[in-house]
């Protein structure tokens, strides 16, 4: 019988974003007769914390969480870090985030093993000098010291490129893995709510945090409000923005238009049941919201972001606009003037079939057995 191939899973938190959800996602479908997982977290806080499947070793460095502490760290050495975080020796060994973690794993201690950084954001100016690194050359010479660096979307390695063009790692681009028939499964519970089916209904997912920038979507509903249309939103999650983004709603005498529905475990039977799924973000690397909702067959309206073009075929599955606060609005206005549109999507995304999740999984694993 051969042997387990030893992989470590280094990341931050468990808490409810979307590179966690794939992660665990992964997690819970890599054969545990092929490998002998551990994952190792900085804090053991968050709603995924439950989601680890029973043969992944989980262990957290902090069972709470200490704000400022990573600031803080990036004044320690990295070696030592490596020294204080990391126990037991591995095949493989994975900075699953691109902060606190990678700095750690860079500076691995073992020969032998192989090393990978995942890329799951569009990098911009400031992320080069991203608070877990001390500077630029720090971050730069730290992405060498990797055998192969993972992107989620292409847009997210050519933004990497870009700001760190000093990198010269090997690097290529694996598209994260959802729990399609999970979705598909969870799409079909009921809603704790009648919809008013005589309104447009649209949803949209994420932690409530600058970079989903759902004041702008807000915004974007009150213009339209003012426009005459009828339409509702739901937001599912929950962040530090959520008494801004209340005041806006009030400000904007928009309670009956706009709902904060905070986290949810299923946001799939909210999401299946709704007329479209708008992303307002800033920046994503390969959003598993908008990922989700093209499974469960929604047209989806977002900001041109990293990974949307892949996501969304080019425009087969619903329509991207420039990054702004009025091209949204505008998006929104054209998609709510000519609903033939929102239909013909629909027609698209049904004609595409169901989406399969091991498909995904076999690329994971062909990775992983060829290190």
């Amino acid at each position: 019988m051969n042997k387990k191939k030893k992989i470590l899973f280094f990341h931050f938190d468990l808490q409810g974003g979307g590179a966690e959800k794939v992660l665990v996602n992964l997690l819970n479908h890599l054969n545990p007769d092929k490998y002998d997982i551990t994952l190792r977290v900085v804090f053991g806080v968050g709603p995924y914390v439950e989601k680890i499947p029973s043969y992944v070793h989980y262990k957290p460095v902090f069972r709470f969480l200490f704000k400022g502490l990573p600031a803080l760290l990036k004044i320690i050495k990295g070696k030592w870090l490596y020294r204080l975080f990391v126990t037991g020796k591995y095949d493989i060994e994975i900075a699953y985030l691109e902060t606190l973690p990678t700095r750690i794993i860079s500076y691995s201690t073992n020969p032998d093993s192989r090393k990978l950084a995942w890329v799951h954001i569009e990098f911009t100016e400031q992320h080069k000098h991203s608070r877990s690194f001390r500077d630029i050359n720090e971050a730069t010479s730290s992405y060498n010291r990797f055998d192969k660096i993972l992107f989620v979307s292409h847009g997210c390695k050519k933004a990497f490129f870009h700001y760190l063009p000093g990198v010269k790692t090997a690097s290529e681009v694996i598209y994260n893995v959802n729990d399609y028939e999970l979705i598909s499964s969870l799409s079909k519970e009921e809603i704790p709510f009648i919809l008013d089916h005589d309104v447009i209904n649209i949803c949209s997912v994420g932690r409530l945090t600058s970079q989903k920038r759902f004041d702008r979507l807000i915004n974007a509903m009150a213009r339209l409000k003012k426009d005459g249309f009828k339409l509702h939103l739901y937001l599912l999650g929950e962040g530090e923005e959520r008494k801004e983004l209340e005041e806006q709603i009030r400000r904007n005498s928009l309670e009956k238009e706009v709902t904060l529905l905070g986290f949810v475990a299923n946001p799939y039977k909210y999401v299946a049941k709704m007329d479209l799924f708008a992303c307002s973000s800033e920046k994503e690397g390969y959003s598993t919201a908008v990922t989700e909702a093209v499974a469960l067959g929604v047209p989806v309206l977002t900001t041109d972001c990293s990974g949307m073009d892949e996501v969304l075929r080019n425009g087969d599955f619903g329509m991207i606009v420039k990054n702004d606060e009025d091209a949204l609005y505008e998006g929104l206005k054209a998609l709510l003037d000519e609903p033939r549109r929102i239909a013909r999507y629909k027609e698209r995304l049904k004609a595409e079939g169901e989406f399969t999740t091991q498909a995904f999984v076999d690329r994971y694993e062909e990775l992983f057995d060829s290190l």
